[in-house]
């Protein structure tokens, strides 16, 4: 069927499914990533219905965009989304990467979680292509440098200190013979001069010291004299207390910035660091801009002790209802709230409802 046969009923119906559908890939996507982040296997069954719903939102986008040339940012991107999603339905998952980074260029909802996730599917293949036998070996290999290398080791230790030694007790010797000679020829060398005559001793006169004296009393204060004014102490100037160090700005896991959010919720994820027990990872107040690029919507700061923060979609629904066209946002970290920050907030980044948004 081609796109402009479509009505507008069957055009709107067909875009609210593919909204329908990009919400539920949203939440497989964020509970294949809590599958990821827990080091666990993630269930065949599960990937199974990430790939049937993806399967459904290729037809309906094939139906509605049928016939439409790669033009547009967002066509563009579809038809490298598409691309790399049959690589990796072919086992290609090498060429389904590098076109998954192509489709997040264009602001593909779901390239980077498809990229996260064969990236992911990738480890987990290259894993399991290694038998048990060698991992087996390998240990065992790994078992045997490791004492190689001790025994070499604690040989080396011996020689070096057999050496050190050697030189300690030769130069004790060398020493103690420079001593002996040195001694034996002070012994022949040095003589004795005795003169005929004893020569006088200096007898010891004493020599009169001279006190001064004076001629004439000295000057006294007289009435004309006029009194020093004091003179001023200088006061020390104060000290300025220094401000407070912040710490560097965390970093940004997820999402990316100019991400364009259709539906679902958004999961604002950081690099983990070890905190404090009263600090929390803060996503600070989210602002949010009109056409005409005037701040008429804001979201109060948020704080977690995991280092991820997931916003509701209904907060981005009322953002969008409200006229919304950019929502800037950033991440920083609170001690005690998200209010008294000790690090430095990140860049702002953006988000585009319901397209690409540029400062």
């Amino acid at each position: 069927m081609a796109a402009d046969q479509l009505t507008r009923e069957q055009r709107l119906r067909l875009q609210a499914e593919l909204q329908s559908l990009y919400g539920t890939l949203a939440n497989l996507r964020e509970r294949e990533t809590s599958y990821m982040s827990a080091t666990a296997t993630v269930p065949m069954m599960f990937g199974n219905q990430v790939d049937d719903v993806r399967r459904q939102i290729a037809d309906r986008e094939h139906q509605l965009y049928a016939g439409e040339t790669a033009t547009t940012p967002e066509a563009r991107g579809r038809q490298i989304y598409s691309e790399a999603f049959n690589a990796e339905q072919a086992g290609e998952l090498t060429r389904a990467i590098k076109l998954y980074k192509s489709a997040s260029r264009y602001s593909h909802p779901d390239a980077y979680p498809a990229l996260r996730s064969a990236r992911y599917r990738q480890k987990a293949a290259r894993a399991t292509d290694t038998p048990p036998w060698a991992a087996a070996a390998g240990r065992g290999q790994t078992r045997n440098r490791i004492v190689m290398a001790l025994a070499v080791m604690v040989i080396l230790l011996a020689i070096i200190a057999f050496v050190v030694i050697g030189l300690n007790v030769g130069s004790s010797q060398t020493v103690a013979a420079e001593v002996t000679v040195t001694a034996t020829l002070v012994q022949t060398v040095v003589q004795f001069v005795v003169p005929d005559t004893p020569t006088p001793l200096p007898t010891s006169t004493a020599t009169p010291t001279l006190l001064p004296t004076f001629t004439s009393s000295p000057p006294q204060p007289t009435a004309t004299t006029q009194p020093q004014p004091p003179t001023d102490t200088p006061t020390p100037a104060a000290t300025r207390t220094p401000a407070p160090t912040l710490r560097p700005a965390p970093k940004i896991i997820g999402p990316r910035d100019g991400l364009v959010w259709l539906d679902g919720a958004v999961v604002f994820e950081f690099e983990p660091q070890d905190l404090a027990y009263d600090e929390l990872y803060c996503l600070n107040t989210m602002r949010g801009y009109d056409y005409t690029a005037t701040e008429n919507w804001s979201y109060d700061p948020v704080g977690s002790k995991q280092p991820r923060i997931v916003v509701d979609a209904n907060v981005f629904r009322v953002a969008q209802v409200q006229g919304m066209q950019c929502v800037k946002w950033s991440l920083s970290i609170g001690k005690g709230s998200c209010e008294n920050q000790v690090s430095r907030p990140t860049v702002d980044r953006v988000i585009g409802l319901p397209r690409p948004c540029d400062f």
